[in-house]
């Protein structure tokens, strides 16, 4: 090989290196779980948690039915822009309510890119979507930990 040919291949295995190492470095993992307790009078109580391995700005969307049962739906769907620190973890949204069961929960949480301001509605790309969905029977009488699973997606 030439001395020409030497420094073209270091300078392509240096770009590819640049090229993967800046995608790998914006990479995270970003998890969500619920955190479910019953209260006194049929009160189920639901708080999100949220947990990132970088830092990183987003908008959460709050969804699905929320709680139910034969009464109907009670929900609290919200929506805010959050951030979160290395390895830090938060509680962006809580709600209770009452239910009778036998019932449902249905929350799904979306994660967002952060829009340029938060007046701003036009719709941003989808990061992650965390779903949380279970019957509740009649018999039941404390929360299993099913919501407290974490849910974890890689973000980049």
């Amino acid at each position: 090989m030439g001395v020409r040919m030497v420094r073209r291949w270091i300078m392509a295995v240096a770009i590819v290196a640049t090229v993967a190492f800046a995608g790998e470095a914006k990479a995270m993992q970003l998890c969500g779980w619920i955190v479910e307790t019953n209260e006194e009078n049929d009160v189920h109580k639901l708080k999100l948690y949220l947990s990132s391995d970088k830092e990183i700005e987003f908008l959460y969307k709050i969804g699905g039915r929320g709680i139910v049962d034969g009464m109907g739906h009670s929900h609290s769907p919200s929506k805010g822009s959050f951030m979160l620190h290395d390895g830090e973890t938060k509680n962006p949204w809580s709600f209770g309510a009452t239910l009778t069961a036998p019932g449902k929960i249905d929350v799904i949480v979306e994660i967002h890119e952060k829009p340029e301001s938060i007046f701003d509605d036009k719709p941003t790309p989808l990061l992650a979507t965390f779903t949380f969905q279970r019957d509740v029977p009649e018999s039941e009488t404390k929360a299993p930990p099913v919501f407290a699973k974490k849910q974890c997606v890689m973000v980049k």
